[in-house]
């Protein structure tokens, strides 16, 4: 079985967990437990709406966008069209109904499939790949094509792998059989520079490493 679809099993059998992150309505023990190991997904999209406004009028693309947060985000801020793609069926199903439960079902479109294939179409004035990166064997092309297709901004992180909790996360992730490739900084810039972005921010946001790219 191929790391992608070890990853897309995962997440069509956690999609529900994993999108109740961003609900308020929890028990303490949920609340507690993904405010220490899980609070960081919801900190990415905060940052994500702060470097990627405004919004009014703009396009963007969203890749491994789970459960539409991002997407949904984007629209309800102004923005023209966005799209987001996520090779696990479960959370573009959960992506789409929110999107109409939101009333900005007509400005998100998701698409199911593997980055860059499912998006044959672009640019987009800005781009995300938040929590992405965790579960991509190969991110070098997948990280320059992003940068292919962005015209303004581009935003993405990766997870630290000399951060206190790598060790344990490395465990639970073999555990329950879903590959996790965390990195250095080192790393990181590398790709960085293999993808020609030579223009960026970086942010260290908890457990993660976050690039800001300008166009």
């Amino acid at each position: 079985m191929s790391v992608e679809q070890k990853v897309r099993g995962h997440f069509d059998a956690d999609a529900q967990r994993f999108d109740a992150i961003y609900e308020e309505r929890k028990g303490p023990v949920t609340r507690f437990i993904d405010h220490v190991w899980r609070g960081v997904v919801r900190r990415r999209l905060d940052l994500a709406l702060e470097k990627l406004a405004p919004f009014e009028g703009h396009t963007y693309l969203d890749v491994g966008c789970g459960s539409g947060r991002f997407c949904h985000a984007y629209a309800q801020r102004g923005a023209a069209r966005v799209v987001g793609v996520d090779f696990a069926p479960a959370m573009i199903d959960i992506a789409s109904r929110l999107a109409g439960e939101l009333g900005v079902a007509d400005h998100c479109e998701f698409r199911i499939g593997a980055f860059p294939d499912a998006v044959p179409d672009g640019p987009f004035d800005c781009s995300s790949a938040m929590g992405f990166f965790d579960y991509i064997e190969d991110p070098a092309p997948i990280l320059a094509r992003m940068r292919e297709l962005t015209r303004a901004t581009l935003i993405a992180s990766f997870p630290k792998s000399g951060e206190w909790r790598a060790p344990l996360r490395r465990l639970r992730f073999w555990m329950i059989g879903c590959p996790l490739f965390l990195y250095s900084e080192a790393g990181v810039r590398k790709l960085l520079a293999g993808a020609g972005i030579d223009r960026h921010d970086w942010i260290e946001l908890d457990r993660d490493y976050v690039v800001v790219a300008r166009g």
